[in-house]
């Protein structure tokens, strides 16, 4: 069985873009590692690989509202990314609405969530930020590590208080999850925000760089542009995934040294392989 990563957070703070990135550093040492956006608000299919027609056949409504999910028929619907062979993706496919498809039903996600997870080493889930697709409090309740992702400002705060009322329940393990300041710029309060939202574990900074790799097509390439604080994130979370399932439990969340924060914007383009490195180191 594979290892589940949840992503959730506020509309715009730059969930996709780390699962992408989470997905390269992950699959470095030739692991395999599956990216599944249930969002059909947002149909992903086109936005990870713009110069590829894909099919609706291949969208994941088929799989998720089929009469029988088996992780035969995932398989079969898994795209594979051609620059990175390790990394597979699933989604809603181009001109795909909310409405292309029956209602989600909670047992089939879980169901799906558990037959996807026998194909690779990792999933990453990366959720909706409506709470009223189911997909999204199932893959909460079925991570083996959950990541939230917020803006450092009065947006982000009042989201992460709203739906914290949602996630009460034992199953959703809503202390223990990772807690980073997604698309963090210079001008934003990062200190205030901390103390606000309970405590920043990273932060992924706001680069031209990275807006342009999503707005272009090319999420997979943004990591050579991620600065040092971005990969120590993305470091935290390989750190927490190797760690045996007790010490995760016992450690407490690693926090950020000292609250002053300064954001550069990364110097030239960083080679992925160096980027990868260290965050592997």
């Amino acid at each position: 069985m594979s290892k589940i990563i949840t992503v959730w957070g506020n509309p715009g703070c730059g969930k996709s873009m780390f699962c992408c990135n989470l997905a390269k550093v992950l699959t470095a040492d030739k692991k395999k590692a599956l990216v599944i956006n249930a969002d059909s608000s947002t149909p992903m299919l086109p936005v990870w690989m713009p110069e590829r027609m894909i099919e609706t056949a291949s969208s994941i409504g088929n799989v998720l509202t089929g009469l029988e999910i088996n992780n035969a028929l995932i398989a079969e619907r898994v795209v594979i990314l051609k620059e990175y062979p390790f990394i597979g993706v699933m989604g809603y496919a181009a001109g795909e609405n909310p409405f292309s498809y029956p209602e989600l039903k909670y047992e089939k996600i879980k169901l799906f969530i558990t037959e996807a997870s026998k194909l690779v080493d990792y999933i990453i889930l990366d959720c909706s930020s409506n709470m009223l697709n189911f997909f999204t409090p199932s893959a909460i309740e079925a991570a083996d590590l959950v990541i939230r992702i917020v803006t450092p400002d009065l947006r982000g705060l009042n989201y992460l208080k709203a739906h914290k009322a949602l996630l009460t329940d034992e199953k959703f393990h809503y202390d223990k999850h990772l807690t980073f300041a997604g698309l963090a710029r210079p001008f934003h309060a990062i200190d205030e925000m901390d103390n606000l939202i309970g405590g920043f574990d990273g932060l992924l900074p706001y680069s031209k760089e990275i807006e342009r790799c999503g707005t272009s097509g090319q999420m997979f390439k943004a990591l050579g542009y991620c600065n040092q604080r971005y990969l120590s994130s993305l470091k935290l979370v390989r750190k927490r995934l190797e760690e045996p399932q007790e010490e995760q439990e016992e450690e407490p969340a690693d926090l950020p040294e000292g609250t002053e924060v300064v954001l550069e914007e990364p110097q030239g383009l960083k080679k992925e392989e160096e980027a990868m490195d260290a965050v592997i180191e």
